[in-house]
């Protein structure tokens, strides 16, 4: 159990007898009870002294994962559960474009939310993690949660390509806001070197031009790619399948 916050809300001021749990707090139990998120959310006590709230993951989760979790509005897992659920839904929003500062919209999404789960509806995929280490030699695995057992296990793990220096893949969490069976990519390496590559496939965008996908290298595990994570064509197939619009991928050291 991670505890996100005792006797004090977000924002660090107390919360009084009569505050209700935060809209996006009451939005991430919703997206967790239908398995957009793994484990469960909750919280006690707010009508009293000692309010808690706190995120039960499942168990066998990575610690790397439950240090992600979700403890604000701008949380990469939250992020990446709404951007999934308005794909499955066919509503207009992404983590990407301005829709998060528009106010009315954040809340017509939240709303959207909370009606799906008065329905009771259920994710229509499990929730995956997309996990790049860059040490040595670099890997890229996958942990996929299993609702029915409510535990998770490793699924995917391959070696993989980050950025060369001066074209670094970045550390952080993001959610994946596009992918492409196939398409063109271009650019140019910090040395000079350009590129304009057709049919790059199994195409993953998580942050920014940065990708998961597969391309053909000689060798894996080290850095050669223009700041994607690089993959060879049978691992980048299956991380293509488990993969969806609102995975989070975590780039890590």
């Amino acid at each position: 159990m991670v505890l996100l916050w005792p006797a004090s809300a977000a924002g660090g001021g107390a919360l009084a007898a009569t505050t209700p749990a935060p809209a996006w707090l009451r939005v991430a139990r919703a997206l967790a009870q239908m398995h957009y998120l793994p484990g469960q959310v909750g919280w006690t006590g707010l009508g009293g002294e000692n309010p808690q709230i706190w995120w039960l993951w499942p168990s066998g989760t990575p610690p790397s994962l439950q240090m992600l979790t979700p403890n604000s509005p701008g949380s990469p897992l939250l992020f990446g559960a709404l951007d999934f659920f308005a794909k499955v839904h066919g509503l207009p929003w992404s983590n990407q474009s301005s829709d998060w500062f528009d106010h009315d919209n954040r809340h017509r999404l939240y709303a959207a939310v909370l009606a799906a789960h008065r329905r009771g509806e259920d994710a229509p995929k499990p929730f995956v993690w997309v996990y790049v280490r860059k040490g040595t030699p670099e890997t890229l695995s996958i942990w996929r949660y299993n609702a029915e057992t409510d535990r998770g296990k490793w699924v995917l793990q391959s070696p993989t390509n980050t950025g060369v220096p001066g074209a670094i893949t970045p550390n952080g969490t993001w959610a994946v806001y596009a992918r492409f069976l196939s398409t063109r990519m271009t650019g140019c390496f910090p040395h000079g070197e350009c590129y304009n590559d057709s049919g790059v496939r199994f195409v993953n965008y998580f942050w920014d031009g940065r990708a998961v996908h597969y391309f053909p290298r000689l060798a894996y595990g080290f850095r050669q790619s223009n700041g994607c994570v690089e993959l060879p064509l049978k691992a980048a197939q299956r991380a293509y399948g488990m993969m969806h619009i609102g995975t989070p991928v975590t780039v890590a050291p």
